[in-house]
Formats: C-alpha cells, structure tokens, sequence
C-alpha cells in the first residue's frame, strides 16, 4: 500500500512539475526578460536570410545524423557540404554583423567542411560524432550570444 502511494505521489509531482514547465514556457516574454544575448536588430529580408541559413545548417546536421544511422558516409559528406563554405551566403549583410558573430559563422561552414572531408576520406562514425560534436558548440555558443529580431 506504501508503495502504491509514493508512486502515485511522484506521478502528481511530475505532472505539477510538467504544467509548471509548460506554464513557464508558453508565457510571453516581455522586452525587459532577461534574456541577455547581444540583439541583432535588422530588416525583415536581412532576418529571413540569417535564419534560412540556420535552417539549411540544421537540416545538414539531420542529414549527417541520418548518414550516420545508416553508417553511409557518402549521405554524411553530401549533407555537410551543403553548409560547408560553398553555402555561406554572402551579403552586404556582412557588413552590419559584429565581428563575434561573423566568426562563428566562418568556424561554422569550416567545420561543416572539415567533416565532409573526414567522412570522404573514410573517416569512422566515431570520428565524424567527435567532428560533429564540436561543430555544434558553434551553434550552441552563437545562438547563445545573439538573437535576431526584426527591425520595427
């Protein structure tokens, strides 16, 4: 009987816990969050070509996590090289982008390169995870150090 009351006694727990993270999450932020990344404050058009960017970097790791799954490592090179250098796209956006950020971007299409590479030159599934691994520290540090937001 004990027991059955602590198991139900952890399951209120987590759905309060649950609804609470929910709560948290879906509430709106104000401007006065305190979120405090380095705000990236461009036009609409501008916006839109730093996130497809993001957007074609992240179905790149899907691709090489694909790849990966499968232990075909042709799948892996072809969906790095789609972020690699030859994807970065290039704007006058350059220009009104800090210095940290445009380096995390070079470093970014680098790495992407440099699995592509390593998966080419047959290159293990445990090399490739280490290489992708690191890569994604690139990603994990910009986005958070900088937020994008349209400009009003």
């Amino acid at each position: 009987m004990r027991a059955g009351l602590i198991g139900t006694g952890v399951v209120v727990i987590g759905v309060i816990v649950l609804v609470g993270v929910a709560g948290f999450a879906g509430a709106p932020r104000s401007e006065s969050s305190t979120d405090t990344r380095q705000r990236l404050t461009l036009p609409r058009s501008q916006r839109n070509e730093i996130l497809a960017e993001m957007r074609q970097m992240l179905g790149s790791l899907r691709g090489i996590l694909y790849g990966l799954e499968a232990n075909d490592m042709a799948t892996v090179e072809r969906a790095a090289r789609v972020s690699g250098m030859e994807g970065a796209t290039e704007s006058q956006l350059q220009k009104k982008l800090p210095e940290g950020f445009l380096k995390f971007r070079l470093q970014t299409h680098k790495g992407f390169d440099s699995l592509a590479g390593k998966a080419k030159a047959g290159g293990t599934r445990e090399d490739i995870i280490k290489e992708l691994a690191a890569l994604t520290n690139n990603c994990v540090g910009c986005h958070g150090a900088y937020r994008v937001v349209e400009a009003r």
